[in-house]
């Protein structure tokens, strides 16, 4: 005889990048069990194949991970969490006053956690009068693209700028970053002086991120603390 089969309820949320909306489920054991090894492991790449295999199942197949900008990934695994798990996560945080650095347990409301910052789906970057950029955000792809790349996260991080190149112009073409090498796009970043770069750090710093600001009172030295946590890792 055939066991019977659990009624599992479906939910909407707004991928924060396109506003499109999204029906998804909560994850199952089975899934769960995938995301703690993939935890355990401590191994980035791992994670993200976790985290874009979860969100593929609980989608139905509807949500491509690989193409999702890392802060819609980040979201969208959030609010699964939220209707999986709880709606509240105990973190620890340390006290950041006079170096205390005392740990102290702080619960996050999961359903408040949002994504910040101006969207900007490209990004023209002026670097001479004839030379620019358009660069857009990484998406999934682009970022595991760089952890395969590179070992330490200076590397990997600049690995993923060049990996956020959509096409370089001048006064007369535009080259598609498609139609390049990693290696031709390494080198034109390379040949770029600190102020060009500096320029492409500041798109970067500003792109929308998983946020939660948070206020708590040190156990220990009973200081108030105010602080913002950004990223998926900052959460669990």
């Amino acid at each position: 005889m055939a066991l019977p089969k659990l009624t599992v309820p479906k939910y909407e949320l707004v991928v924060p990048s396109t506003g499109e909306v999204i029906k998804y489920r909560p994850y199952l054991v089975k899934e769960e069990k995938v995301l703690m090894m993939a935890i355990e492991s401590k191994d980035q790449n791992q994670m993200l194949n976790a985290l874009k295999d979860v969100i593929s199942g609980c989608t139905e197949g509807k949500v491509k991970p690989d193409k999702l900008k890392a802060f819609d990934l980040e979201y969208i695994f959030i609010k699964l969490r939220c209707k999986s798990v709880g709606e509240n996560a105990n973190i620890m945080v340390k006290c950041m006053i006079n170096s205390c650095e005392t740990k102290n347990e702080l619960t996050i409301p999961l359903d408040e956690i949002a994504v910040k910052g101006e969207m900007i789906q490209e990004f023209n970057l002026k670097l001479s009068e004839d030379v620019g950029m358009i660069l857009k955000y990484p998406n999934i792809k682009d970022i595991q693209k760089g952890l395969t790349l590179k070992d330490n996260n200076q590397d990997i991080g600049f690995a993923t700028i060049v990996n956020m190149i959509e096409s370089i112009y001048d006064a007369d073409n535009v080259y598609p970053a498609s139609s390049e090498t990693q290696q031709s796009l390494t080198d034109f970043i390379d040949s770029l002086s600190s102020d060009q770069f500096k320029k492409i750090h500041e798109f970067v710093s500003k792109m929308p991120k998983v946020t939660y600001n948070a206020t708590f009172k040190c156990n220990k030295c009973k200081e108030t603390n105010d602080i913002m946590l950004e990223g998926l890792q900052n959460f669990f």
